[in-house]
């Protein structure tokens, strides 16, 4: 894997920057790049503070905890950048590195930077929005989905330094991906009293849960209508597909390696911690830490997924939803 002439080019418009094959000025480089990753996204934090201030001064208090989030955690990556220490990292020794790392870091480089772009436009997005409009929590969420990227990327920047190598190809390609969509599907963006139909079947949004966490973001959608308690989840990421699902009862622990409902089995594929929230009629319950559980048989056909908040959970099963047997109807496109 190469950096390439586009890459090289945007980097070395940086004052300073003399990339990272000269050992000799691989720490400036380093340093020179983050000063300007941390000064690029600090103008763009300052805009969410700014927008938070003029919520306050419109008293418009139940909107700055959705404003603060984004800020916080756009904060909190801006602080890890500035203050990253490498010690004695084999990245900066005296001991021979592979060029494929090297130029894995610019890759990095290259793909926090890039986001810079695609991060104002969400924040315009959320500043020409109401507050007591809907859409201002989704545009508030996709701004954290974006920022949780950055986190990732960093954190693996961060190994390949550490490591002195390059990490396997397969492993970095969804962190340096910045061509893919990053605005999530119109069904992630439901809200309350909107319409899905699914198999010809009418339904209504009656409540969501959302999870929020540095792997990614999702949301499962309570429905109105039909045969039963169904529910529709969908990643933040638009290329996931999404499923349809029902509210079951598993007898086995959540976060066991294996559950099994009406005869099959699903075994534990992945679980992350995060936060979110409950909505439904009765109001939002609040940011909460939540560990989602994703599950699935041996097929790799049907899914299960778990929401753990400690004291309640949720366990919803499903399949693939079928595309072309999806619509929604949203006020959001």
């Amino acid at each position: 894997m190469s950096s390439g002439g586009t890459i090289d080019r945007l980097l070395d418009s940086i004052p300073g920057y003399g990339g990272y094959r000269d050992k000799e000025r691989r720490r400036d480089s380093d340093r020179v790049i983050r000063e300007k990753l941390a000064l690029d996204y600090s103008q763009l934090a300052d805009r969410l503070g700014r927008l938070a201030g003029s919520l306050a001064d419109e008293r418009k208090i139940m909107a700055i905890p959705v404003v603060d989030k984004p800020y916080k955690r756009l904060t909190s990556f801006i602080d890890r950048v500035r203050t990253a220490s490498y010690g004695y990292a084999p990245l900066f020794s005296d001991a021979a590195v592979d060029a494929s790392a090297l130029d894995q870091v610019a890759l990095f480089d290259h793909a926090l930077a890039d986001q810079q772009e695609t991060l104002s436009e969400q924040i315009a997005a959320l500043e020409r929005t109401d507050a007591d409009d809907p859409a201002f929590k989704t545009a508030a969420s996709e701004i954290v989905t974006t920022v949780e990227g950055l986190h990732v990327r960093f954190d693996r920047r961060h190994d390949v330094i550490h490591a002195g190598k390059a990490l396997p190809e397969k492993d970095i390609v969804s962190y340096l991906d910045t061509s893919k969509p990053t605005t999530p599907s119109p069904a992630y963006r439901l809200h309350e009293n909107e319409a899905v139909s699914y198999d010809g079947v009418n339904y209504s949004v009656s409540g969501r849960v959302t999870v929020e966490a540095a792997q990614g973001a999702w949301r499962a959608f309570q429905l109105k209508g039909g045969a039963g308690d169904a529910w529709l989840v969908v990643s933040a990421d638009r290329a996931v597909p999404s499923h349809w699902t029902r509210r079951v009862e598993i007898t086995e622990k959540i976060g066991a390696s294996a559950v099994t409902v009406a005869g099959a089995t699903y075994t534990l594929d992945s679980v992350v911690d995060g936060s979110g929230e409950v909505i439904g009629a009765s109001g939002a319950a609040g940011d909460q830490p939540v560990r989602f559980g994703r599950y699935r048989t041996e097929t790799g056909s049907d899914l299960l997924f778990t929401f753990d908040w400690g004291a309640t959970s949720l366990v919803l099963a499903g399949v693939e939803a079928n595309a072309a047997s999806l619509d929604v109807f949203t006020r959001e496109k």
